[in-house]
């Protein structure tokens, strides 16, 4: 987590994280999970949000220009239906490194590359994977793709009619 801190941090661009509670009591919530002084150091840049948060409302606001997500079905079907590309940071769920693949190669997010063997990964590469999505030159057309990919996951009444047809 504090490598994914510092790799935020260091992309300069503004944000929002929201960090939810581990479902365990034992584990450590985001005093534990992010750098000390983090948040003192990017106030101006961002602020860390604890429990639960109005993603898609946050989502839908015009200054979100990306969604670094834990590659959660619902969290990708809520971001690109409201076009918005992903930054895509997998899980520990054996679907959610699948769900991120996919979502690279149809060309609306891009995955933060990880080491295979043991999954680290390295903050200069987070800066580097949220520029691109957010604001480089290279990233405009994932950001053209999951705008348009927009007219299939923000359609409501198409959604309404695949889940009423599937549950027959």
């Amino acid at each position: 987590m504090h490598e994914l801190a510092f790799g935020v941090e260091k992309s300069g661009l503004p944000f929002i994280w929201v960090m939810r509670k581990p479902p365990l009591d034992e584990e450590p919530f985001a005093e534990d999970m992010i750098p000390t002084e983090f948040e003192e150091r990017v106030s101006k840049q961002g602020m860390v949000l604890r429990g639960w948060a109005p993603q898609v409302r946050i989502l839908a606001h015009s200054s979100v220009g990306g969604f670094l997500t834990h590659c959660g079905w619902n969290s990708v079907i809520e971001s690109l239906g409201l076009g918005k590309p992903l930054i895509l940071f997998h899980g520990g769920n054996a679907d959610f490194g699948l769900i991120a693949r996919l979502m690279h190669w149809k060309k609306v997010g891009f995955e933060i590359e990880r080491n295979d063997a043991d999954g680290s990964f390295k903050r200069d590469l987070v800066a580097a994977c949220i520029k691109r999505v957010m604001v480089d030159p290279e990233g405009e057309q994932l950001r053209a793709n999951a705008l348009a990919i927009k007219e299939i996951f923000g359609n409501v009444k198409e959604q309404v009619l695949v889940r009423v047809y599937s549950s027959n």
